[in-house]
């Protein structure tokens, strides 16, 4: 089994049924992008247009699966906060970490999603530990786990509300394979895995 077949088996293993997932490495060859995304990213390094390319094709493979009817000239342009633009009625997150790119979706009137992928081996930023708290870990992984948990459950969140978290206002306790937080009054969930040398994480909310 390769590094992408196995991250992709270990998101589908914390999505429920119905989900779509889409795994590449980011040396694969990207498709060609259509007219509205190549213009997001003209000013771009080769190594960045590559990576977002792949992107978008995760993102179409993830909607597809998750039972959208997305035509193929559609484009996913990004819109001024940076997030794909994406057609009414579309759940999608899109994350790119290490080697590869993973893109999750929800089905029809399914829950707004958040993933993140980050190298187990990844070296913290210096304070980064500091600037992520409050966070508790119940015998389950370390500070980038949690910083991993955040981010995807920012991306779920942030469709539904345009709220930019500050982590340090958002609570997290991490158990083995699930986390939990607070954002105000309301709870925020997510699962969360370790495949190929790298933490995964998902997150689900209605708002």
């Amino acid at each position: 089994m390769s590094g992408a077949q196995a991250l992709d088996a270990l998101a589908r293993r914390l999505l429920p049924r119905g989900y779509g997932c889409a795994v590449l490495p980011l040396a694969a060859e990207p498709a060609p992008l259509l007219p509205g995304e190549a213009e997001a990213i003209a000013r771009a390094v080769p190594k960045r247009r590559r990576e977002f390319a792949l992107g978008r094709m995760a993102l179409r493979a993830a909607i597809r699966q998750a039972g959208h009817d997305l035509p193929a000239d559609r484009p996913i342009p990004a819109r001024p906060d940076r997030q794909p633009d994406l057609p009414p009625g579309i759940s999608a997150s899109l994350s790119h970490g290490g080697d590869y790119c993973i893109a999750i979706a929800a089905p029809p009137g399914g829950a707004s999603v958040g993933v993140d992928l980050e190298p187990c081996d990844r070296t913290l930023p210096e304070g980064l530990a500091e600037t992520i708290m409050p966070f508790r870990l119940n015998g389950a992984g370390d500070a980038l786990l949690a910083f991993c948990a955040k981010e995807a459950m920012f991306k779920a969140q942030y469709p539904l509300t345009a709220r930019m978290l500050d982590f340090r206002e958002v609570p997290v306790v991490i158990g083995p394979a699930r986390f939990r937080a607070c954002m105000g009054d309301r709870l925020i969930r997510g699962r969360w895995g370790r495949a190929e040398g790298y933490w995964l994480a998902v997150s689900l909310w209605s708002g």
